[in-house]
């Protein structure tokens, strides 16, 4: 063999090398701990303190006697385990949050490959799952899950959620994993429920050719329905549906959620726009204009998906993914913000994919530059929730008409002794919303202790 003939080979297998799944994963992996890092030096904010540091059900000397009475248990056993090992330490509990993260990067690469794998594009299987994995595990829409303590909910059962699939559409199944997995992530949030119908969506696409599809399927519906019971079964959860249902009706909960649903979809598109309380969408009537397009968008963009999974499966994968990971907080449930950024950790990914099916046909380089500016603007993201008022008041800057972000930044002053300052973003906050009872009666407080807390001259 000549000389240039055996350098060929060489330089092909090097380069074979740098794209084995191994160093793919281990790439995302740095990357992502890269910027995410700036979490570690965040303390406890707002939402934190109530259901973590105060909350007996976070403690490990009350966890087991609150268990009967609090919500999502596996969720409040991880906060007891970590306050058994070191107490209430905020860089530990944000040290597992970007722990559990990491650990959702590597399976949704092996889920993406799988899947792509099965469409039968492996010679870009690598390719396209390094490419989602990073456009997805980089976004900052995912820093309310990672940087945010009380965000654990969705990283936690996001991750056994992705175990349970990966589980279920590896080579080899592990019908026990799968199960356990689907049964102990809606301990952890309830919307985790929808793991067989993320799995249904998989095998209706891409692993149709699958064999023993049923098989592999059982061990993930009898984990959800085992966890249904559980959650029916405890009386908190009960509560908490019932409160949902008499606050406001299913259909009116699903006409706030025709507007919530592509407003969180153009947030993951704007990254750029995204903050801590996203803008929430003006709601119009059933047979107003705005409320008949996106209804039909939605139809019609279902409805495509689903007539093209056969020609293009992993296209229908991601566009039917990413609607079924958004229906249990996006449909006939509702929330009091209709639009929040947790539920994109999951429904995320069928975007990432997206997203990494068109990048793919371009050049690796555009793509990498893709994720990194997407992982600095999470680094930035993750640097602001080290400071609960550049939090909060980032949110007003980039809702400056909200009466909520107003009140948020206005109590956040306050709490630390800024008094003049909160009063006046609290007063801005009555403008835009001069019902807003929250901020009348925190005005009330600051005025009641200006003997004691006054800014210096």
């Amino acid at each position: 063999m000549s000389q240039p003939a055996m350098n060929r080979r060489s330089l092909a297998a090097t380069v074979h090398g740098l794209a084995s799944p191994v160093r793919l994963v281990a790439l995302a992996l740095a990357a992502t701990a890269l910027a995410h890092a700036p979490a570690l030096w965040g303390g406890f904010l707002y939402d934190d303190l109530r259901d973590i540091v105060a909350n007996p059900a976070a403690q490990a000397t009350t966890f087991l006697e609150r268990l009967p009475h609090t919500v999502r248990p596996l969720l409040k056993a991880s906060y007891a385990l970590q306050d058994a090992v070191h107490g209430v330490n905020a860089a530990a509990f944000h040290a597992v949050n970007i722990g559990l993260h990491l650990g959702a990067v590597v399976l949704v690469f092996l889920l993406v490959r799988r899947g792509v794998e099965l469409a039968g594009l492996e010679d870009r299987a690598n390719r396209i799952a390094i490419l989602a994995t990073l456009l997805w595990s980089l976004h900052p829409a995912l820093t309310d899950t990672v940087s945010y303590v009380s965000g654990r909910s969705s990283g936690l059962s996001g991750l056994l959620v992705l175990a349970a699939l990966v589980a279920a559409t590896g080579r080899k199944a592990r019908p026990w994993l799968a199960f356990l997995c689907a049964a102990l992530a809606p301990l952890a949030r309830e919307t985790a429920l929808v793991a067989p119908l993320l799995l249904l969506v998989f095998q209706a696409t891409v692993g149709r050719g699958q064999p023993g599809s049923l098989r592999r399927a059982a061990p993930v519906w009898a984990g959800a329905l085992v966890a249904a019971a559980v959650l029916a079964a405890m009386a908190s959860h009960r509560d908490l549906v019932s409160f949902s249902l008499t606050t406001r009706g299913p259909l009116d909960a699903l006409r706030a959620n025709v507007f919530a649903l592509p407003e969180a979809l153009r947030l993951w598109l704007m990254p750029w726009e995204i903050s801590i309380l996203p803008r929430q969408p003006v709601i119009h009537g059933w047979d107003d204009p705005p409320t008949l397009i996106r209804s039909a968008a939605l139809a019609f963009v279902t409805a495509a998906a689903i007539a093209l999974r056969k020609r293009w499966p992993v296209v229908a994968l991601a566009v039917l993914w990413t609607l079924m990971a958004m229906l249990p907080t996006n449909s006939v449930i509702w929330r009091v913000d209709p639009l929040a950024l947790r539920p994109l950790y999951l429904a995320g990914i069928g975007l990432a994919l997206l997203a990494a099916l068109a990048l793919a046909r371009l050049p690796l380089v555009l793509g990498l530059a893709v994720a990194a500016a997407l992982g600095t603007m999470s680094w930035d993201r993750a640097t602001l929730y080290q400071d609960e008022v550049a939090l909060f008041a980032d949110a007003t800057v980039k809702s400056p008409n909200e009466a909520r972000t107003h009140l948020m930044y206005g109590l956040t002053l306050a709490n630390t002794g800024q008094v003049a300052e909160a009063r006046r973003v609290l007063e801005q906050a009555l403008r835009l919303d001069p019902f807003l009872s929250e901020a009348t009666n925190a005005l009330r407080l600051l005025d009641a202790a200006a003997p004691v807390y006054s800014d210096p001259p």
